[in-house]
């Protein structure tokens, strides 16, 4: 990754699957709410356009364990003899990813792993890839510093994401929110090395050793959180559209009736709600009879 191909590699496939568990989660999402069904991830989706049995093929394990070894080899093998720290530190993220691709093979195939070893083996490998960039900074200047602790940050919170969707399967925001994080440390891996590595002419590079420089990726960063937070809304319209998914009033008590407060407990002439309970522990969804897992 010492270079700038090296970084739009791992960020371009970062997006890929971001959009990947994006598009599978809000597809089975609308599903679940046209159905009257729960909603109920996985750490894996199938492929969305796929018909037939090709819907049933472990695609997205497959091609996770094919990026991440081509990755992890291209990294020794175009710097062999003497492949540096830095470049064994990325090998070893790539042999992380990997390895989360094939218990998600072996668990496809129906190999008896305790349930959620999928969650916590891509939550291994995040954490790997945050704890190998924490210590990927010795050294260096103030902006090289502080784009990469923006992308270690990004990383510990995906971590933090993926084990509470392993708790709690039934709230598709934790998993819009994991693809909303994997999105974001794909489109920063751009960022980062457009910064280092993509100005040809030596005036418009950035200074690595200027504090203003830093603010000014910060605010960069910020950009890339507001755009991939509206890609999502932008995505869950035109998904609801095509899958004809009724809209609903949205739930924050507006829509709720008024019940007037028996005369004891009135103050100052307020009113309160009154709001009907459900067995839904799903925020924003309709409670259901049954659960079901859309293919």
């Amino acid at each position: 990754m010492g270079d700038l191909k090296g970084h739009l590699l791992p960020g371009s496939l970062f997006i890929v699957y971001g959009l990947w568990w994006a598009i599978g989660a809000i597809k089975r999402f609308l599903v679940c709410r046209k159905t009257g069904t729960r909603y109920i991830s996985t750490a894996t989706f199938p492929c969305p356009w796929s018909c037939g049995r090709v819907g049933s093929w472990p695609i997205e394990a497959i091609i996770k364990i094919i990026l991440s070894s081509f990755g992890m080899f291209a990294e020794i093998t175009f710097n062999l003899p003497h492949p540096n720290m830095g470049i064994v530190q990325h090998a070893t993220m790539y042999f992380f990813f990997m390895v989360s691709g094939v218990v998600d093979l072996l668990i496809h195939f129906g190999v008896p792993l305790p349930p959620g070893t999928d969650y916590i083996s891509v939550a291994l490998a995040f954490m790997v890839e945050g704890l190998l960039f924490a210590n990927h900074l010795h050294e260096r200047e103030v902006l090289d510093v502080k784009i990469h602790l923006l992308l270690v940050y990004v990383v510990f919170v995906t971590v933090v994401v993926v084990l509470l969707e392993a708790r709690i399967q039934r709230s598709a925001l934790l998993t819009l929110a994991r693809s909303y994080l994997l999105m974001l440390q794909g489109s920063w891996f751009w960022g980062v090395g457009i910064i280092l590595y993509g100005h040809g002419d030596k005036n418009l590079a950035w200074k690595l050793d200027s504090a203003m420089d830093a603010m000014q990726a910060t605010i960069y960063f910020s950009w890339h959180c507001a755009a991939h937070f509206v890609l999502l809304v932008l995505m869950v319209i035109i998904m609801s559209r095509c899958y004809r998914v009724q809209r609903d009033p949205f739930r924050n008590g507006s829509e709720l009736p008024l019940a007037d407060l028996s005369s004891e407990d009135k103050q100052d002439g307020y009113r309160a709600l009154t709001i009907q309970e459900d067995d839904s522990d799903i925020e924003f969804e309709r409670p259901a009879e049954k659960a079901l897992l859309p293919s």
